[in-house]
This record gives C-alpha cells, sequence and structure tokens, in this order.
C-alpha cells in the first residue's frame, strides 16, 4: 500500500503540468517581445538612415542651386540692392518625403517666417536634383507683385 501523497509511477502531477505550461507561455511571451523589439529597432535605424539621407540631399550643392534658380524665377534682382530677396534659409522642421516622390521643405526668405517659397526636391535618373515647385507665401506673392507693378 502506498503512503499518503506518493504518486503513481510514470504519471506527473498537475502541479508539474501546470509549471511547464507556464513556462512555455513565458518563453512564448519572450519570444514574442524580442521579436517587436528587434522590428521596432530596425524600424527605427531605417527612418533614421532615411532622414540622414534627405538631410544629406537638401544641404547639397546641387539643391543650393536649385534653390537658388527658384529664387532667382520669383525675383530676378534677388541677392542685390535692388532685389526684394536678400537671404534665405532651410526650414528644416518643414522637411518631409513627398508621397508622390521627392522632398518637400520651405524656404525662409530674409529670415521673416511668414515670408516662404515651398520646394520639392526630385532626383533626375541621371542623379542631378531639380526643384518641381517653387510657390511662394501669399505674403511674400504681395510682395514681389508689388515690385513687379512698381515697376511697370
Amino acid at each position: 500500500m502506498k503512503g499518503h501523497g506518493e504518486e503513481k509511477s510514470g504519471q506527473t502531477p498537475v502541479s508539474e503540468i501546470k509549471k511547464i505550461k507556464k513556462g512555455v507561455l513565458y518563453k512564448i511571451i519572450g519570444l514574442i517581445l524580442v521579436i517587436v523589439v528587434g522590428i521596432g529597432v530596425k524600424w527605427y535605424m531605417d527612418e533614421k538612415q532615411f532622414n540622414d539621407e534627405m538631410l544629406k540631399i537638401v544641404n547639397s550643392k546641387e539643391a543650393k542651386e536649385s534653390y537658388e534658380r527658384t529664387i532667382g524665377n520669383r525675383d530676378p534682382l534677388a541677392f542685390t540692392e535692388e532685389g526684394i530677396i536678400q537671404s534665405y534659409k532651410i526650414d528644416y522642421e518643414s522637411i518631409e518625403h513627398n508621397p508622390m516622390g521627392g522632398i518637400m521643405l520651405d524656404l525662409i526668405i530674409n529670415d521673416d517666417k511668414e515670408l516662404t517659397i515651398d520646394v520639392i526636391l526630385h532626383k533626375k535618373s541621371n542623379g542631378t536634383i531639380y526643384n518641381s515647385a517653387g510657390g511662394a507665401s501669399s505674403k511674400l506673392s504681395e510682395i514681389l507683385e508689388g515690385e513687379n507693378i512698381d515697376a511697370e
């Protein structure tokens, strides 16, 4: 006769089965967490690399030439004593990827955030960068149009 609390040979007690199930569950949860964290880190690194590449393009010599051509189209006397536009700088907070392709950003004119020119930079198949936009803010348009009216 077996004593109290003894198990039959070959059988696992119910508490042991529960421990095994808990251990497997913890391993599965741990594996899922590692996968989720891994995906998050990969996404972050890809996003950072993409943003770094956009900044590299936005600050390139070709982009600067494109900005200055765009400004010259708006104000042929830009950067001269007679011109309205004396300076520009990139609004880094406005930089974003255009879903239709290219990089969208604003140029702040004469250090006045109300005077801007919208730019969408694209890269041709040969690698050269060009601007496919160049819309001025309403305030800048008014100033430039007023200057053109006075000149007539």
